[in-house]
């Protein structure tokens, strides 16, 4: 990638010092600089996050290709999925679902109701103790889907709620308050800053 001047460049420090350097990363080795302040720790993190995201999906991966070859499923037709050739492919439902954990859309019915993915976890997770066949992902995932939907119905018996129904993204809201923070709300806050 990078002798194609395709990565991304992630900066943080000294403004100066980043200026500078960044004129010889791009075009040359990166497409792009994303400059995440002066404090040095948020470009490791924020690379960190990355390779989290990578190895987290790389968990769900196998599982399912797992899952997949003890149901009797050819591994073609996952990688299908997973390549964008189906209707609901993978790549778009983890694009869009970025987009409304990131931005706090989960409230709004924009894809798939909560109930809905708590249902279908459910199926999944009997479905994997038919075959012996694990997937802890998915475990964590109902736990968390069932964790929003409390906080949720919470909110909606304190008419606090702001949509009726929420969205199976809302599922960050168990990851959110295992870290201590609000369940759905994220400006009830104040972000934590490591200053060393």
């Amino acid at each position: 990638m990078a002798a194609k001047g395709q990565l991304l460049i992630v900066m943080s420090g000294d403004y100066r010092s980043k200026k500078e350097i960044a004129y010889l990363f791009v075009p040359g080795v990166g497409r792009k600089v994303v400059d995440l302040g002066e404090n040095l720790e948020k470009a490791p993190t924020f690379k960190l996050l990355g390779n989290s995201m990578i190895l987290g999906t790389l968990e769900v991966l196998a599982e399912a290709y797992t899952l997949a070859e003890k149901s009797g499923i050819d591994a073609e037709n996952v990688h299908n999925l997973v390549q964008g050739e189906q209707p609901d492919s993978f790549d778009r439902a983890i694009t869009i679902n970025a987009e409304y954990c990131g931005n706090q859309t989960y409230y709004q019915l924009l894809g798939f109701a909560i109930d809905g993915g708590i249902k279908d976890a459910s199926h999944i997770r009997r479905l994997t103790a038919e075959l012996n066949s694990p997937m802890p992902a998915i475990d964590v995932a109902h736990q968390h889907l069932l964790t929003a939907r409390a906080i949720h119905q919470s909110m909606k018996q304190e008419g606090k709620a702001v949509y009726e129904t929420l969205d199976w993204s809302g599922i960050v809201a168990g990851t959110r308050v295992a870290a201590g923070l609000d369940g759905l709300d994220s400006n009830k806050h104040d972000s934590v800053v490591r200053e060393d």
